[in-house]
C-alpha cells in the first residue's frame, strides 16, 4: 500500500469533478485519505464471503466485476481506468460479497475506507453533496444498464448500451470482447456480429 502520486490525484481530480465543482482546500482533505493498491492480472481485489468497505477508483487497468449462476460466471459491470466501482450491497449493509472483483489486466486502484467517507460527509458539507452527486450518477449508470439488458434484441440492446450507458466508450476501449458479451449478456460470437453492424451503420451514417 503507498500514498497516492500527482498523476493519481489527477485522476481523481477529474472522477470527482465530472460529478460537481469542487474547491481546492476540499479536495485536499478528501485527497489524504486514499491508498493505493496493485494488483497482477487474474488476482483478486475482492472475493466472495469477504465484506466490502472501501471505495475505489481505477487509476491503471480494467476490473472485472461478476457473479456465479449455475456455475457460470456472468458479468455485472466492468470498470476500467477514470472510473469508480465497489459491492454497492456489501458497502452499505455489511453484508458477505456475492460478487468477484478481479484485476483482468495490471490494475492500479485508490481506494477510501467507508468510516473516512463518513466522517468526511458528517463535517464537510461540500463533500457530503459532492458523495450525493457521485451516487446519482451511479445509480442513473445501473438505471440505464438495466434498461439495456430488459431489451430482448440484442442489436437494440448494443445500440443503447452504446448510446446511454456512459461508461461504454471506455469499456469499449479497454475490456476484451468476451468480457463486454458477458456484460451485454450475448455470446462472444453474437456481440461480435453485432458490434460489426452497429460501427459500420454508425460509419456510413457519418459518411451520408
Amino acid at each position: 500500500m503507498n500514498d497516492i502520486s500527482k498523476s493519481d490525484k489527477e485522476i481523481l481530480y477529474t472522477f470527482f469533478k465530472s460529478a460537481c465543482h469542487l474547491t481546492k482546500e476540499t479536495f485536499e482533505e478528501i485527497s489524504i485519505h486514499f491508498i493505493k493498491r496493485s494488483y497482477k492480472k487474474g488476482e483478486s481485489i475482492l472475493k466472495i464471503g469477504e465484506i466490502e468497505t472501501k471505495a475505489n477508483i481505477v487509476v491503471k487497468g480494467v476490473v472485472h466485476q461478476y457473479i456465479f449462476d449455475e456455475g457460470e460466471s456472468k458479468t455485472i459491470n466492468i470498470t476500467p481506468k477514470g472510473l469508480g466501482f465497489n459491492n454497492l450491497k456489501s458497502y452499505i449493509v455489511g453484508s458477505p460479497s456475492t460478487e468477484v472483483h478481479e484485476a483482468i489486466t495490471n490494475v492500479d486502484i485508490i481506494s477510501i475506507n467507508k468510516n473516512d467517507i463518513e466522517i468526511l460527509a458528517q463535517r464537510n458539507h461540500e463533500f457530503s453533496y459532492l458523495m450525493f452527486k457521485v451516487y446519482e450518477r451511479i445509480l442513473l449508470d445501473r438505471e440505464n444498464r438495466m434498461i439495456v439488458l430488459q431489451n430482448r434484441n440484442p442489436s437494440k440492446r448494443f445500440s443503447l448500451f452504446y448510446e446511454t450507458v456512459e461508461r461504454a466508450i471506455w469499456i469499449l476501449k479497454d475490456a476484451q470482447d468476451k468480457y463486454i458479451a458477458s456484460y451485454l449478456n450475448m455470446t462472444p460470437q453474437q456481440y461480435s456480429k453485432e458490434k460489426k453492424i452497429f460501427l459500420k451503420t454508425k460509419y456510413q451514417n457519418k459518411l451520408s
